[in-house]
């Protein structure tokens, strides 16, 4: 998907019942590291195909309910009694579009739906946001290209229930008159009240740059005026090259950033690279406040590179929660899951998790023309999370040391 939109834009606190049964259990004679304890969400199978998912993303409720993710995936994710490994199982998703996106679209043609983002803000209405992809024929060169759009449930669901039907009713991220870069991925975000837009957006052409941006609203189908605020750009990282390491195109891409606030700090979970190959990896990135100083976003994981892994002798270089790039660096995980990413910190019942999708090795099977993996083998995957902040602390504050040892891939709560 993502290497898709790559090529179109150059010619875009959850609570889950994720118990302790869900973990594995270390050993005194092999201690579990990340990739022993990372579990999958769901059971597959090959006939009849099931249970493969892309992209889950955790839905935010403000009552405790079951405990649903919805996707790039047309369907919903959730879990009924208590959670365990393989407990997820499917429930189909449609979003329709309504009378008044069809108003907007200025003879462009919604396409393939993709990041549907569900919802519930602070007063229980449920929310949408999901990116489409959409053509015009005044623009045959385009093809296509992506936009936010908003969406409303068909029909309110009773009690505690995730709306499964959709009717999309206004864009709130792009262009639907003209081809524009990124916009996609979008989801709502709400802090102290106030409701945003959080998306991924082109931030430069020359060299290409996407990241994660957000944009104040003033209704969930209306954006406020003004700029979106950039969370998280690409940096001086050549872990972060889209394509791998020494190529010719050195397009960088930030994605995903689901946020979660984290003992009053803002964690932001990312992925970076190419989501069906092996450079798709997790980072963190931390912040103080959900809308960062001017100029200043959300601050990554980063450390020494003494021996060059990513290519250049001691320069700085991103530390990541998971990925399966170089067996020489930090949380190499490639044995177990390859191409971790579109990650979420989210807890249940004080204890703390991180979802994320990713292909299991024997599902990794790449493409004998284009070396990447298949989208449809994508799975979704749990491990559990320490978070030790110490109190007082500050993220400008701390040192990168430190603010590694803050979110870990752990057993211990």
């Amino acid at each position: 998907m993502r290497r898709t939109l790559w090529r179109i834009a150059l010619t875009t606190v959850t609570t889950l019942g994720l118990t302790t049964a869900c973990s594995a259990t270390p050993t005194e004679s092999a201690p579990a590291g990340p990739a022993q304890l990372i579990q999958p969400m769901t059971k597959v199978s090959a006939q009849p195909r099931q249970g493969y998912y892309s992209d889950p993303y955790p839905v935010r409720t403000v009552k405790p309910g079951p405990q649903t993710f919805s996707g790039t995936t047309s369907e919903l994710l959730s879990c009924a009694g208590t959670p365990a490994k393989e407990c997820f199982q499917p429930t189909p998703m449609t979003v329709s579009i309504g009378p008044s996106l069809t108003a907007q679209l200025a003879g462009s043609t919604p396409r393939n739906r993709i990041n549907n983002n569900v919802f519930q803000d602070d007063s229980g209405a449920w929310q949408l946001a999901v990116t489409y992809y959409v053509s015009n024929p005044r623009f045959p060169q385009a093809k296509a290209w992506t936009v936010v759009v908003h969406g409303r449930p068909a029909k309110e669901p009773a009690g505690t229930a995730v709306p499964t039907d959709w009717i999309a009713d206004a864009l709130v991220a792009g262009d639907l008159t003209q081809p524009t870069k990124a916009n996609y991925d979008g989801k709502y975000f709400q802090d102290k009240g106030k409701l945003y837009l959080v998306y991924s957006e082109r931030l430069g052409d020359k060299p290409a740059r996407d990241g994660i941006v957000a944009q104040p609203m003033a209704t969930a189908a209306i954006p406020a005026p003004g700029k979106p605020t950039v969370l998280l750009a690409p940096g001086d990282f050549r872990s972060e090259l889209f394509f791998g390491l020494n190529q010719p195109n050195t397009f960088k891409l930030i994605e995903t950033g689901n946020i979660t606030q984290v003992d009053g700090k803002y964690v932001m979970a990312y992925s970076t690279g190419e989501y069906d190959a092996p450079g798709y990896k997790i980072g963190l990135a931390w912040s103080d406040t959900f809308l960062p100083a001017a100029g200043a976003g959300y601050r990554k994981l980063t450390m020494p590179d003494p021996n060059g892994v990513w290519g250049t002798p001691n320069h700085p270089e991103v530390r990541y929660l998971l990925q399966s790039q170089e067996p020489k660096w930090p949380n190499y995980i490639a044995k177990t899951v390859v191409a971790p990413g579109v990650p979420a910190v989210i807890r249940d019942n004080g204890r703390w998790y991180l979802t994320f999708a990713g292909y299991q090795p024997a599902d990794a099977v790449a493409d004998p023309e284009t070396g990447l993996f298949p989208p449809s083998s994508r799975r979704p995957f749990f491990a559990p999370v320490s978070v030790l902040i110490p109190p007082n602390a500050t993220v400008g504050s701390t040192s990168e040391t430190d603010l590694a040892d803050w979110i870990t891939i752990s057993a211990a709560s």
